[in-house]
């Protein structure tokens, strides 16, 4: 008896089974990413050349005749787009917020300062902006210096505002400002290398 039971409900199961679904899901996928942005230095390494020793202050800063460099970012697309700073040489800065390395008895060199300038932004003259806590509130500027800090980001605004714009193309002007720290602190018995590295970053807003 329990056999003939059995059957009809084995029989059950395999009908269920093969019952045909009437329906399926479509999943629409995909990923949408910013503009993407370049950024390039204009005029290469900024090089002091060969300073001599008899021409620097023992006992002061000396300060260098400055350095223009440009930045150029370019974006395919209208992009709010900002710059942050790192001093790759942070802790030898004798001056300046960017340190110059140290000599050979491990003094510091000196120091140099990253000065913005004039901007021009999509092709017209454009209006700086920063803000010195990770872009939560902005000042306009007419020039300033960019600090190597992760929470100071430089932007571009329209004029007379704040906030930062959408931007195609910026051209940044910007000047190194490096002076050497008083021979009488350095070991002068032997060739000094000015030593200066910095990251220029683009941070997308």
């Amino acid at each position: 008896m329990k056999k003939l039971l059995l059957l009809p409900l084995a029989l059950a199961f395999a009908s269920n089974a093969a019952i045909a679904a009437n329906s399926v899901d479509l999943r629409v996928t995909g990923t949408i990413t910013p503009a993407a942005c370049d950024i390039t230095l204009v005029g290469g390494d900024v090089d002091f050349g060969s300073l001599s020793g008899s021409d620097l202050s023992s006992t002061s800063d000396t300060p260098l005749t400055p350095i223009v460099r440009n930045l150029n970012i370019l974006c395919t697309g209208a992009t709010q787009v900002g710059i942050t700073a790192i001093d790759n040489r942070a802790g030898t800065n004798a001056s300046h917020a960017y340190g110059l390395g140290v000599d050979s008895a491990s003094e510091k060199i000196g120091g140099y300062a990253i000065d913005f300038k004039a901007t021009t932004t999509d092709g017209s003259a454009g209006q700086l902006t920063r803000s010195n806590d990770s872009g939560a509130t902005w000042t306009r500027m007419s020039s300033g210096f960019i600090e190597p800090s992760p929470t100071q980001i430089w932007s571009w605004a329209a004029t007379g505002t704040n906030a930062p714009i959408p931007v195609t193309s910026v051209n940044q002007e910007f000047e190194i400002d490096a002076s050497i720290a008083a021979t009488n602190t350095l070991d002068t018995s032997t060739e000094i290398t000015l030593d200066g590295s910095a990251t220029i970053e683009l941070v997308y807003l």
